[in-house]
């Protein structure tokens, strides 16, 4: 697309068709998106317990701006794949009249915490305002159920727009630049962003995946075959057979809640847990006991990662092996960009103290195969 603009002169409606047919994305007799949603208002950001990187903010101070409200919770890996997109446009367009404001909506106990959310936005660095909804308040006002969706507010106050889950990218920004021209119908725009990742772009296929998986009795369900009703230390053993899309459990442990918790030291690798799944990339929520981080020993198919195919948080110890330090509660990318297939995974913990909450999964990839992608299968 070059360097050619937009121009808040155009009509809204083929400002967005010519921007959406030169980028490959959309025919313009197709519905380009959901360009108004309603004329109800937008309701206020009351019932927060925080804000961080900003003092607190009402909507009602922010009329005659455009405001990008987006409820997310910074564990979670599909809000995680959208904050590039939003720093971007607070880039872009903060100076012309753009508000982006993030609403964490926790959904563990540990994410309740605004220091551990503070934490969290620094390490991944958002610097725009957030204000902490662990209250759900104003997720229940927005009648709210999701991670991620944005808002798009207008300048008198109304919604807009909307978008549930990643992607949508051009779209969204092309309607942050609709409305801020009806703002001021002089300014010109830069075409939208371009993709921050292969998966973002036109053409990538996404395999059959593995869902989420928890841990814990409100949501999750071992794979181990004994159903364990008590608080308390229980040391399980696993099964001969290990199924695709189950959790299972070795070694003694504690099953709480929303999590499964280690309860001993042991100088052997006798304790783990284990997930069989399908996937390209694969991430795990955890968290260390108190002050104490936890060294966590990884295996794949029953060997240390090759580095090529390791996430972004494993590391490397002078044998060779595999590992991630757990240091702060919050989710860690142990799979990146490996061949799609069934594998089976085991985290390894010798201390007591570390609590596992959920795998999450990613099956996107740009092709390379072009018999494997037209079977739709991958290699198991």
């Amino acid at each position: 697309m070059g360097r050619r603009k937009f121009f808040c002169g155009l009509s809204a409606t083929r400002n967005l068709c010519l921007a959406l047919v030169s980028a490959g994305l959309l025919g313009c007799g197709s519905k380009v998106l959901t360009e108004e949603v309603g004329e109800s208002f937008a309701p206020e950001l009351d019932g927060e317990l925080t804000w961080i990187n900003s003092t607190p903010l009402k909507l009602a101070q922010l009329r005659g701006k455009v405001v990008l409200l987006d409820f997310f919770e910074y564990s979670c890996v599909n809000c995680i794949r959208t904050f590039p997109y939003l720093k971007e446009w607070q880039r872009r367009y903060g100076d012309q009249g753009l508000v982006i404001i993030g609403v964490h909506s926790p959904q563990y106990g540990f994410s309740m915490d605004p220091l551990h959310v503070n934490a969290g936005l620094k390490r991944l660095g958002v610097a725009y305002p957030v204000v902490v909804d662990s209250n759900l308040k104003i997720a229940e006002a927005y009648q709210n159920r999701f991670w991620p969706h944005k808002f798009l507010i207008d300048q008198g106050g109304r919604v807009r727009y909307e978008h549930i889950g990643e992607g949508a990218y051009a779209e969204t920004e092309l309607m942050i630049q609709k409305l801020l021209c009806e703002i001021d119908s002089g300014k010109t725009f830069p075409p939208p962003m371009a993709p921050v990742r292969d998966i973002d772009k036109p053409g990538v296929v996404c395999y059959p995946i593995t869902p989420e998986l928890y841990l814990g009795q409100a949501r999750g369900r071992l794979g181990n075959g004994v159903e364990v009703k008590t608080n308390g230390p229980v040391v399980y053993e696993m099964p001969e057979q290990l199924e695709d899309g189950r959790i299972y459990a070795g070694g003694e442990w504690e099953n709480q809640s929303e999590y499964l918790r280690h309860t001993r030291d042991t100088e052997a690798m006798t304790d783990f847990v284990a997930v069989r799944y399908r996937a390209t990339e694969l991430n795990v929520v955890m968290q260390p006991e108190d002050v104490y981080w936890k060294e966590v020993l990884v295996k794949q198919d029953g060997e240390w990662l090759r580095k090529e195919m390791a996430g972004e948080d494993v590391k490397f110890d002078e044998k060779g092996r595999s590992l991630v330090e757990v240091r702060t509660p919050r989710m860690y990318n142990l799979i990146s960009q490996q061949p799609y297939g069934t594998h089976e995974l085991r985290l390894y913990i010798l201390g007591k103290g570390l609590s596992v909450y959920s795998f999450s999964f990613g099956t996107c990839a740009m092709p390379r195969d072009a018999d494997t992608l037209q079977s739709g299968k991958g290699k198991t």
